[in-house]
């Protein structure tokens, strides 16, 4: 193997006179590529043996491999290895990313169907809570008319006794007309000035008590005449007018006479309403208590719903990431990969032919401007 001294010497501080632009050279385009990489945070080494390699670069690696002494091939193997390492790391960094491609992009979907699930809980609750107010409202109305039905009951029984005295008065009143004057008419024998007296009594009431005009402008000339002149349409009249009062009298009758009945119907009726009513307040609250309860889980819902819809976003940035992880990652393994690729064939690289005065000048002008920017390490 030629000794070093054949190349020219690399010192620091050498002379950086203008030189002509020079034609790239591939041989320190690699091992500027070789220097790049093993620069690099990534590419895990003790401060001290890093420097050693960056500065020990441009010593070894140019040098054929046929060329190089002894120290040089073991520093080129040190290289080796931690290329060969530095592929290996970043060969598993790809390997854990695309995994965790499938654990995010799995976290991704598994979010969404939470999401979707949420969705349709919301969807039942909303549905919930329709039928809720709904209730509300029924009985709500259910309690408003159990109310006016409650006052209406308390309203008969409380009138009941007046209107019971008015009942009576009515009956007697109606009964003293016709015992007093209609039965007075029917019998006959009073002079006209008393029969004209007597129907001013009979016929305003037989008005009230609806009696047809008809029948009513019928039974004033009946009356008028002697009982002996009465014809079949004169006493038809009087039977018809005597039937209403006879009805009347009747009804008013029954009346007083199923009064306790009656009145003890209408206080039970009020006492029935008063229960319907207070079963209708129970279902009222009960349903406004239902309606509440459903708000509150409906709000919960949406509440969780909002931080599921935020997991899941997080959950797709990082499928979105992880993606862009490993590309990014994979791109870097590329470069690792050229690099090695590159210092493989630096290191592999034999003098087989000469090397025409120009090209070792391009060759040794470039890694001498190399060796200005780092300290010389001295090579056996």
């Amino acid at each position: 193997m030629a000794p070093l001294s054949n190349k020219r010497a690399y010192a620091q501080g050498a002379s950086t006179e203008a030189k002509k632009a020079k034609v790239a050279d591939p041989i320190v385009e690699k091992v500027d590529l070789v220097t790049k990489t093993i620069s690099q945070l990534e590419c895990q080494l003790q401060s001290s043996h890093k420097e050693m390699l960056l500065q020990a670069i441009p010593h070894v690696l140019p040098v054929p491999s046929d060329e190089r002494h002894e120290y040089q091939t073991q520093v080129a193997q040190m290289m080796q290895k931690v290329l060969t390492d530095y592929v290996a790391y970043w060969e598993q960094q790809v390997s854990e990313s695309k995994a965790n491609i499938g654990m995010s992009s799995q976290k991704a979907e598994d979010a969404m169907k939470v999401v979707e699930a949420s969705a349709a809980k919301i969807e039942e609750q909303n549905e919930e809570v329709t039928k809720c107010k709904s209730a509300v409202h029924d009985n709500s109305e259910a309690t408003k008319a159990a109310e006016e039905a409650l006052q209406c009951a308390s309203k008969e029984v409380a009138e009941f006794d007046e209107k019971l005295q008015e009942t009576i008065a009515q009956k007697d009143k109606c009964s003293s007309i016709y015992n007093e004057s209609f039965v007075v008419l029917k019998n006959g024998g009073s002079d006209a000035k008393e029969v004209t007296r007597l129907l001013n009594q009979v016929q305003p009431m037989l008005k009230k008590l609806s009696t047809e005009s008809s029948l009513l402008s019928a039974i004033t000339p009946a009356f008028k005449k002697p009982l002996a002149d009465r014809g079949p349409f004169d006493i038809m009249a009087i039977e018809g007018a005597e039937g209403i009062f006879t009805k009347h009298l009747e009804g008013l009758q029954e009346q007083i006479d199923k009064a306790d009945v009656t009145k003890a119907d209408k206080l039970s009726t009020e006492t029935a309403s008063q229960d319907t009513l207070k079963e209708a307040k129970e279902k009222y609250t009960a349903s406004e208590d239902a309606l509440k309860a459903a708000e509150e889980v409906l709000a919960s819902l949406e509440a969780k719903h909002l931080e599921l819809l935020v997991a899941c976003n997080a959950a797709s940035e990082a499928s979105n990431t992880a993606e862009a992880v490993v590309a990014t990652k994979e791109a870097s393994h590329k470069d690792v990969q050229l690099a090695f690729g590159a210092f493989t064939e630096l290191f592999e690289r034999q003098s087989s032919t000469p090397e025409s005065a120009a090209d070792v000048n391009i060759v040794e002008d470039k890694l001498e401007a190399v060796c200005e920017s780092r300290p010389c390490v001295a090579v056996a």
